[in-house]
């Protein structure tokens, strides 16, 4: 094995890979120090540390740490004592020792502190006793149970505002009692209103309904509704997917007071008018717990459930709760298709907790997250480590596990038995760690959590996940991970005070006309539609009129389903996507599903796909059936892929146009063709570099209708001045191209972390740029940019300006993206920044006839 030496002891030195691509190396016995520039290679940077050893320029006398933080790599010692000294003694604590774990981030010689908080033990400001309320003394005794003799002031708001029967969303800290808040009201008046009924004719029915995200939240909160209500003698049941059919028999026979569901099986059982639909038909209360995941095509979806559901019963009243939601009686009046008040608070009940934000300097972000996980369960810190993407979660465990990290997957998209016995060794001190996507964010109970680690997200996302720690009053520990190769990462670095500012909307489309489609049928199913009904999709109506997939009849213009077809239509509708899955198969088993268009860039044959902390590759995929099969792939298969895509738009309809500075900019339907013709094979722990392309024998295609904004970019002129003829060309599509990465990727935190959920095209050197919900018919997170758009251009100068790339092309700190389907290429930073720069000061453009001219990138 080849071994670098220092040149002029012959000891052994090792090159470590800075963030930007440079190299440090260092003899620490002859204190001689580099930092290299931007290499190919370890041994580019080698030969390079030898070559100024020779010539004389080597750094001489000064240690290594000394450069890093002159360049503001590194924090100092003394920088890093005087920032944890400073915040101590601003919140009036006593100087003691900081934890293990956090001591050894903050003083961490491979990440740079961004910066170190401590959130002070607090609680919510105390209100009324329960016996000022009007509440049952029964039920007074039942909330005594779990510690509430007094209630906080936002609780006592928020009982008084339901029992006028108002529509509700109560906003508080994960742990802080919400449930108690919306609970003990709703329970108080369902027995009210069963102790009216005349005792001779007092007919068991179902009031309330309260509705949970997972099925596993609703078994968590359970014992707790069934405590109160049964003080005063009503009963609460589940039924979901998993009840068994002797318990759902019980409740068809004995009717519940109180039913614990979810939407999906609300949606199921109105369209097949089963008994269940027939017993929700008497409700007066509906509670949505976690109103945030309902954010995107879930949330347009359970909207249509609700306008289904008021058809059938009639008006009943709607509360929510969340612990972190930035807009909540704009988001939550969307949602429920009415008005509402809103219950705010702030503080949260939990001990102090030690909070850094990191930057890795001189490693990976994934090497930094596992050694992060590393030393909080090696001090005994129980810890959540938070990634945004199923793939993320997956490449933590699957790393973790070869360093000896006690630490498990827990996602969506993986069998209830594998959540449960995951959140059940958690609970019980078995499993040390888990490494998990945003299921964790929510109330269920898994037990004493210490420690969480999260990758970046919006601070109302990461607020819910810090929100997970603590709750027992313990001292605990939460870190902020940024990654070294992202635009976002960087901006915070440098801007940490933004980070706070940055507060994240929830959004939904209502107007989406491919759900709405999905709902008018499945409203037919529920009950013939009567005329006038769903007046505001009436384009629709008609369309499926003269499909015959509603047919008149019965006089007085009531619309029939064909109920054959429809149920055809409707049989797998998956409410968290808006268009047709793809079944997952391994060795003829079912492992799972993913919607389109998300299963094309994902199970492309070659794709690897990762699944419960192994890695699989695709052999097959046919989107006309919805079907793509996996094989197993040898331990150290040394790749992943992405995805080589080309996305066609069609502009089919105008819905608004403003000018953002001096830029027309227009909200669209739009119509994309996507196709993916290969893929980059990606060596592992290469995070968002280039790969080496492989191309499919036959590409595949999906169209789908989408909505997005679309604006012209001015011309880079300046640049374009210093290019030869025949690379003019290049500049002006690489800068457009360039300039579409940032808008998405480098704003994410200003349209509330969407970059996830949207796309982009730029249309060659026409300046054309689209970008998209990556959702059929629209998921609202291009409508959020568009009313934002001129602070992520601000942000977008800003970006590019300050990263320290010399690249033409820039690097994964400004112009690159892992979702980019060009392999990131054909990005000129410089023509970007002009383009920003233009915009900014406001030079006009228009998007004319709107005609997508030349050759879409994307």
């Amino acid at each position: 094995m080849f071994r670098y030496r220092c040149p002029n002891c012959r000891g052994k030195v090792e090159p470590k890979r800075l963030f930007d691509g440079r190299y440090a190396i260092s003899c620490g016995r002859c204190i001689i120090s580099s930092i290299t520039g931007i290499s190919s290679s370890i041994e580019e940077a080698y030969l390079s540390f030898v070559e100024s050893y020779d010539d004389g320029s080597l750094v001489r006398n000064r240690d290594l740490d000394e450069i890093l933080e002159e360049e503001n790599l590194l924090r100092s010692r003394k920088e890093i004592d005087e920032m944890v000294a400073i915040i101590q003694k601003s919140k009036g604590i006593r100087k003691k020792g900081l934890p293990e774990p956090m001591k050894k981030a903050l003083y961490s010689r491979l990440d740079y502190l961004v910066q170190y908080r401590v959130i002070q033990a607090q609680s919510p400001r105390m209100g009324a006793e329960p016996t000022k309320l009007g509440l049952e003394k029964e039920i007074q005794e039942a909330l005594k149970e779990y510690g509430v003799s007094r209630f906080y002031q936002y609780q006592e708001k928020a009982i008084r505002t339901i029992m006028k029967g108002v529509n509700t969303v109560i906003v508080a800290p994960a742990g802080s009692g919400k449930t108690e808040a919306f609970c003990s009201p709703i329970v108080q008046s369902v027995y009210e209103q069963v102790a009216k009924s005349p005792v001779g004719n007092r007919k068991r029915r179902v009031y309330a309904l309260f509705t949970y995200p997972t099925k596993s939240l609703s078994r968590d909160q359970l014992p707790k509704l069934t405590r109160i209500a049964s003080s005063v003698g009503l009963r609460v049941a589940i039924w979901d997917g998993d009840t068994p059919q002797k318990e759902k028999n019980k409740i068809l026979e004995e009717p519940p007071e109180i039913i614990i569901t979810n939407f999906d099986s609300l949606h199921y059982h109105l369209i097949y008018r089963t008994k269940l639909s027939l017993l929700v038909r008497n409700i007066k209360h509906l509670v949505i717990d976690e109103v945030h995941v309902y954010t995107g095509i879930f949330g347009t979806n359970v909207h249509f459930i609700l306008r289904r559901l008021r058809r059938l019963v009639g008006e009943f009243q709607i509360v929510g709760a969340s612990a972190t939601i930035a807009n909540p009686k704009e988001f939550f009046s969307a949602l429920i298709g009415e008005e509402s008040e809103v219950v705010l608070e702030t503080k949260g009940k939990h001990g102090d907790i030690h909070f850094a934000m990191l930057f890795p300097t001189m490693r990976s972000h994934r090497t930094m997250v596992l050694d992060l996980l590393s030393s909080l369960t090696k001090n005994s810190f129980r810890a959540l480590s938070f990634s945004n993407s199923h793939l993320g979660a997956e490449l933590t465990a699957f790393y973790g596990k070869r360093m000896g990290i006690q630490v498990e997957v827990h996602r969506a998209g993986l069998s209830l038995t594998h959540r449960k016995k995951v959140e059940e060794s958690f609970r019980n001190g078995r499993l040390k760690s888990i490494s998990t996507t945003p299921t964790l964010e929510l109330g269920i109970d898994i037990g004493v959590v210490d420690a969480v680690v999260s990758d970046l997200v919006n601070i109302t996302r990461l607020t819910q996940r810090i929100g997970r720690a603590g709750r027992r009053g313990q001292e605990s520990i939460a870190y902020l991970a940024l990654r070294g190769e992202d635009p976002i990462s960087q901006y915070y670095r440098h801007n940490p005070g933004d980070y706070f500012e940055d507060i994240e909307p929830c959004y939904i489309d209502p107007t989406n006309s491919i759900i709405a489609r999905y709902h008018m049928l499945a409203a037919a199913m529920d009950r013939p539609l009567d005329e006038g009904e769903f007046a505001d999709f009436d384009g629709i109506k008609q369309e499926l009129i003269d499909k015959g997939l509603l047919i008149e009849g019965g006089g007085r213009g009531t619309l029939f389903p064909d109920y054959r077809e429809v149920r055809k239509l409707l049989q797998g509708y998956d409410l968290r996507g808006a268009g047709k899955n793809v079944s997952i198969r391994l060795m003829n088993r079912k492992v799972g599903e993913r919607s389109l268009p998300q299963a094309l860039d994902e199970l492309y044959p070659g794709a690897i796909y990762f699944s419960a902390g192994s890695r699989y590759r695709s052999t097959f995929l046919d989107l006309s059936i919805g079907y793509a099969v996996l094989e197993r792939i040898p331990y150290n298969y040394p790749y992943y892929t992405r995805a080589l895509k080309e996305e066609w738009p069609r502009i089919v309809d105008i819905h608004e146009r403003r000018y953002v500075l001096g830029i027309e900019v227009a909200y669209c339907t739009l119509s994309i063709k996507k196709k993916v013709v290969g893929y980059v094979n990606v060596d592992l722990g290469s995070e968002v570099n280039k790969g080496t392309r492989v191309y499919l024998d036959k590409p595949i295609e999906f169209e789908f209708v989408t909505k997005g904004i679309v604006f012209k970019a001015p011309e880079p002129s300046d640049i374009l001045k210093q290019a030869s003829p025949e690379r003019r060309e290049y500049v002006i599509a690489s800068g457009f191209h360039a300039c579409e990465h940032v808008i998405i990727e480098g704003t994410s935190m200003i349209t509330g972390g969407a970059s996830g959920d949207m796309g982009g095209i730029s249309m060659d050197v026409s300046g054309i740029i689209l970008v998209y919900d990556g959702a059929p018919g629209g998921n609202g997170a291009s409508r959020v940019l568009f009313e934002r758009l001129e602070r992520a251009i601000e942000r977008g100068v800003k970006i590019l300006a300050e990263c320290p790339c010399t690249n033409e092309d820039g690097c994964p700190r400004c112009t690159y993206s892992y979702r980019c389907g060009n392999n990131n290429e054909y990005l000129h930073k410089g023509a970007a920044l002009e383009i920003y720069d233009r915009m900014t000061k406001g030079q006009r453009t228009e998007l004319g006839s709107l005609e997508m001219v030349g050759k879409p990138i994307v």
